[in-house]
Formats: structure tokens, sequence, C-alpha cells
């Protein structure tokens, strides 16, 4: 697929919640025994970014490293392009009913960027038809209203970590 327009019909499901005008305006409505459920933001920081493995396996890795994506995953320019110019179908100015604030340290918004990072990925997924298990989790997250963030355990068992706005 190379083309923008074909890209958004594809997403449909995704390109519906970023158009949306508001986020995490209720509690998260998923499966609270399958996935780690947090309503504190600074635990849900925390799983964000320690990434010293010590107590579980850092998010970066569990969601976006090589061994996450086939070898012939494309990631394609003219989506990063696309979403830049549109400013990420201007995610930042969204209502986020209180949780950006939680989530925002020396004027840096971690939730927001987290957001950015995943709706990249997850329009990467859509153009090349290929969702590995976690990023199926992550969109179904988002869809109910969570806000995945971390993974709590050692793979290949945990679960996933979603912040609920409460």
């Amino acid at each position: 697929m190379d083309n923008w327009n074909e890209l958004l019909a594809k997403a449909q499901p995704l390109i519906a919640f970023l158009e949306r005008e508001d986020y995490f305006n209720r509690a998260y409505s998923g499966d609270r025994n399958e996935n780690l459920v947090v309503a504190d933001a600074s635990l849900g920081i925390e799983y964000a970014t320690d990434d010293s493995f010590d107590k579980f396996d850092e998010w970066q890795t569990v969601s976006d490293s090589a061994s996450v994506f086939p070898e012939e995953f494309e990631w394609k320019r003219w989506i990063d392009y696309n979403l830049q110019k549109n400013y990420y179908f201007g995610l930042s100015e969204k209502n986020f009913h209180g949780a950006d604030s939680k989530w925002t340290d020396e004027g840096a918004c971690l939730l927001v960027e987290l957001m950015h990072r995943d709706m990249r990925i997850l329009l990467h997924c859509y153009a090349n038809d290929h969702f590995p298990e976690i990023w199926k989790k992550i969109q179904a997250t988002y869809f109910l209203d969570g806000f995945p963030c971390g993974w709590n355990g050692n793979l290949p068992s945990g679960k996933l970590v979603v912040f609920s706005n409460e």
C-alpha cells in the first residue's frame, strides 16, 4: 500500500478513534483480570519509563523492539510524513479529561508522546496487513478507553498495564 487515502479507508476503526474530540472520559471498560489496570498515573508512568528490567520488562522492548515485527515489515516514510502534516489528527488539542495533566512532567506530556508513537505504529500495522499480538491488545485497549502503558512481568508471561482515568 502506497497511498494515504487508501490507508485511511483501511484503518477506519483507528481513524474513527483518532477523530474523536475527547479521550479517557470514562473508566477503562476492558477485562480487568487479563490486564493490570491502574488508576494512579505515577504507577503508569513507572511502567512506561522504567527500563531497568528489575521488576518487569521494559515497555519499549515489549512493544517496539525488532523481535516484535517480522523482518519484512515495512516502515513507510509517507505514513510518518502524513501524520506530522496533519499533527497526528490534532491529537494534542483533544480533551483528555485531565489524564494528560496527570502524565505531564516539566512541560512534556508522556501520554500524548506515547499516543503519537502508538498511532504511528498502528497505522504501519494496517499498511502492512500485520498486527503482532501486542499491537492487537494495544489497539483494543484504546478502543475501550484505556491507555496501554507498560508490561507487568517478564515475557512470555505477564500482563498489559492499562491506565484508567478514574
